[in-house]
């Protein structure tokens, strides 16, 4: 939230994130596989602008990180070592520069999603469909980048 109480919008929170002048969305990874590391790494090189600019492997290096680094996208896991992608979150977002945080899990429960939006995560996409659902996503909270991101469909 921002000091008037309202919550800041995706991509407009970091004064460095994505504008019209075609900088790109910056991307932070947090996951404790280095395989889903791998194929998270591998699908953002595949949008030409989403730029990777650090990973994590569990929920400390999450915070501190993003702290280090002012992403505009945080790509987080959920069960992670230290604290867990949720709790993560919700120091993340405490600070003032606020970025965008997709919830990236197997769990694709109710519950799970509930918890999420409770965390304040801006968006969901279940590991099994990263592939396909993941480019929407992050259109949908960076429409300014939606027509160069690499999908010609």
């Amino acid at each position: 939230m921002n000091t008037s109480g309202h919550r800041r919008q995706a991509g407009h929170s970091n004064p460095r994130g994505p504008a019209d002048d075609g900088s790109p969305v910056r991307a932070l990874i947090v996951d404790e596989s280095p395989s889903v590391l791998k194929t998270l790494a591998s699908l953002l090189e595949q949008q030409t602008d989403v730029q990777l600019i650090g990973s994590a492997t569990d929920g400390y290096g999450a915070v501190r990180r993003a702290m280090e680094l002012s992403p505009d996208l945080v790509l987080m896991g959920l069960h992670l070592p230290g604290i867990n992608g949720l709790e993560a979150t919700r120091q993340i977002k405490a600070r003032s520069q606020i970025p965008a945080v997709i919830l990236v899990t197997a769990d694709g429960t109710p519950g799970c999603r509930a918890a999420a939006r409770a965390a304040g995560t801006d968006g969901f996409v279940g590991k099994q469909h990263l592939s396909t659902q993941l480019r929407p996503v992050i259109r949908k909270l960076f429409p300014r980048k939606s027509n160069t991101l690499g999908d010609y469909a």
